[in-house]
């Protein structure tokens, strides 16, 4: 079936149409119209936009209908159970509440007050609520959802809570929309507590099956501006293992990460990786691409304090800064006056030799980064601000 009609079946079947058969016309369960929901969520995380688009307007509908709903539909435990699923899917907090004081509800109060909190952003009490809740005790749909929940909720505190909750995500619903939310969080709290082997099969795992989801291009993004902050990229024995992990991506893809890791490893002060990621830009991409032209400017800007800064002040130069964005065009200006530091403090230091100790002590040269601090630090304001605006909401 394709998506299309995936979506079209979806509103018909879930929530009647003046133009379906008379036995659509009645409101299906709650718990129907929920898995109807999920179906849709699940095109989303295999990349359907249509899917995507229609989802507000499905949600909608759906605490419409519920709120309609005769109370003596909410004693069946399945469609109160689907009424919790349906907020934590991204449905209105405030028709759960709703139902929650019309006292319609058959389910545990803490699984309906800890939700509501959470979805409110009252963390503390939706902690409190849900801390005693047992994931694999409820039904897969909502066990998954209230262990992604509480994944969340301690992962501030307790990462190894938090990927053991994550795992019972990924084993209770895989292929949907939320295990890709799991694999999307797991992955970088992995990456926090130094697990490079987990990281290494989340993260393949999750680009062969979910590379075109929806969410996939914020993910891309998040996940390059982490792995430079990750310690294991500090060993470059490591970087062929991650070459092999975005080898699953399209050369597109790739170089877009490449140079976003990139980016982010030079601002961070981390120029090896700079370095090998630029390279692989190189292999990926053209003469003369934008691409290139970006990875030739922060594999020489991460040279310009070494042995090779003559060349890497060269290069930079000779980058048309027409060609640049303005963060780059700041990280070009601020390399090229720690390249002209450099290379002034290398003869002073050689004039002063005279073959002592002291001397050897001399011939390391003083750097004055005064004049390229302001332009670092704005290019580091902007990277910081890039990725708070890449934060994901509740999925």
């Amino acid at each position: 079936m394709t998506s299309a009609r995936i979506i079209a079946v979806t509103f018909l079947v879930c929530l009647g149409s003046a133009h379906a058969q008379p036995a659509d016309d009645q409101m299906r369960e709650p718990y129907q119209m929920v898995r109807s929901l999920q179906m849709l969520q699940d095109q989303i995380a295999r990349g359907d936009l249509d899917a995507h688009n229609s989802q507000p307007a499905l949600l909608k509908r759906l605490g419409e209908n519920f709120l309609k709903a005769d109370a003596a539909v909410w004693k069946e435990p399945r469609n109160s159970r689907a009424a919790v699923t349906f907020l934590l899917s991204g449905g209105s907090p405030q028709v759960v509440a709703s139902l929650r004081s019309r006292n319609v509800l058959n389910i545990d109060e803490a699984i309906v007050d800890g939700a509501i909190a959470y979805v409110e952003g009252r963390t503390d009490e939706a902690k409190s609520k849900l801390a005693n809740i047992k994931p694999r005790s409820l039904p897969a749909a909502l066990g998954a959802e209230i262990a992604l929940v509480q994944s969340a909720l301690v992962a501030q505190d307790d990462l190894k809570v938090a990927i053991a909750l994550l795992d019972e995500v990924r084993l209770m619903m895989p292929g949907t929309l939320v295990e890709e939310a799991a694999l999307r969080r797991e992955i970088f709290i992995v990456g926090q507590d130094d697990d490079f082997d987990k990281f290494e099969a989340l993260a393949v795992r999750y680009f062969r099956r979910y590379r075109h989801s929806i969410y996939a291009g914020n993910f891309r993004q998040r996940f390059a501006l982490s792995v430079a902050r990750f310690s294991f990229v500090q060993r470059p024995d490591r970087f062929p293992r991650l070459v092999a992990v975005l080898d699953h991506l399209d050369r597109a893809s790739q170089r877009a990460l490449y140079l976003l890791i990139a980016r982010t490893a030079l601002v961070r002060g981390k120029t090896e990786m700079t370095v090998l990621a630029a390279d692989r830009v190189f292999a990926l991409s053209d003469d003369d691409s934008a691409e290139r032209v970006r990875a030739r400017l922060y594999r020489a800007a991460a040279r310009v304090a070494t042995s090779a800064h003559s060349a890497a002040i060269a290069e930079l130069e000779q980058i048309d800064k027409a060609k640049l964005s303005e963060r780059d065009v700041e990280l070009q200006t601020a390399a090229l006056a720690i390249g002209l530091n450099v290379r002034k403090a290398l003869p002073e230091a050689k004039a002063k030799s005279d073959g002592s100790s002291e001397a050897k002590t001399a011939m390391r040269p003083r750097i004055d980064f005064s004049r390229s601090l302001a332009a670092v630090d704005r290019a580091q304001k902007l990277l910081d601000a890039s990725q708070e605006q890449l934060k994901e909401k509740v999925r």
